[in-house]
């Protein structure tokens, strides 16, 4: 049964009505992790707010301290050990396939597929003080969900790399000396900045945000669709070392 993201126990809150529609992660218990639930709610609220008739843009957040914090543990040893069946492409893509333009308001940490969902994104602001990492190689398993042609498009391709073959965590603000391309703002600052570039971009005909975002998205969904099968077949090797079931085990951060 779908999960309906306007439920009060929905990890996800919708809101429409205006020429901006609000889409928020907001499960607290999780650390707004990428879960089942989760993988059901947010392709359908984006969807939903997509389709109301108001809607010309989407903008994305989550909670004030964390925007998503990627997959949780019991996910990551269910990958190692052949039992999960979480399939998290849908949601991590969510942005991406939405309709219209979609600006993530990225004011918490954003980590692994979190920062893989920010970037899917078409525009996002991101937080001087908030962490961010493709933090895969830390646990020893390869990157997936087009990763490895993302993170280079969006971020450039040293620093992309690097990000991901480290798997290390950054500031905000150390990756705006590195030049990354986008807003990072005051983490105070990320909300209203982000409100204001899809208030802006909310100006346009719907009908030209449409054409324009399915026309700007081609190139990227055709890179990151290429990656897809060889990541796959990476991480069936990577999942499988037990080195990567113990730095799990032992290295996963704890809840709260």
């Amino acid at each position: 049964m779908p999960v309906d993201p306007a439920a009060d126990d929905s990890p996800v809150r919708l809101t429409v009505g205006g020429a901006v529609a609000r889409v928020r992660i907001c499960d607290p218990v999780e650390r707004n992790r990428i879960t089942p639930r989760l993988c059901a709610a947010l392709p359908a609220a984006l969807r939903d707010a997509a389709a109301h008739p108001a809607t010309r843009v989407v903008l994305l957040g989550g909670e004030p301290d964390v925007f998503c914090a990627g997959g949780s543990q019991d996910e990551l040893l269910g990958f190692h050990q052949g039992r999960s069946t979480l399939d998290a492409e849908e949601c991590i893509t969510a942005p991406l396939n939405c309709p219209v333009p979609v600006v993530a308001a990225i004011r918490g940490h954003a980590i692994g597929g979190g920062l893989l969902l920010g970037l899917y994104a078409d525009l996002a602001v991101w937080s001087e003080r908030s962490v961010y990492a493709a933090n895969f190689m830390a646990y020893g398993f390869t990157p997936g969900v087009g990763a490895t042609a993302l993170l280079p498009a969006r971020l450039g391709a040293v620093l992309g790399t690097e990000m991901l073959l480290t798997g290390r965590s950054y500031r905000g603000r150390e990756l705006r000396q590195r030049g990354v391309p986008y807003r990072i703002v005051a983490h105070d600052l990320v909300e209203s900045t982000a409100r204001e570039l899809a208030t802006r971009t909310a100006r346009a005909p719907l009908r030209s945000l449409r054409l324009l975002k399915g026309h700007l998205r081609a190139d990227l969904r055709r890179a990151t669709d290429e990656v897809l099968g060889p990541e796959l077949r990476m991480q069936a090797v990577t999942f499988a070392l037990p080195e990567v079931a113990t730095r799990i085990t032992d290295s996963y951060p704890p809840p709260g």
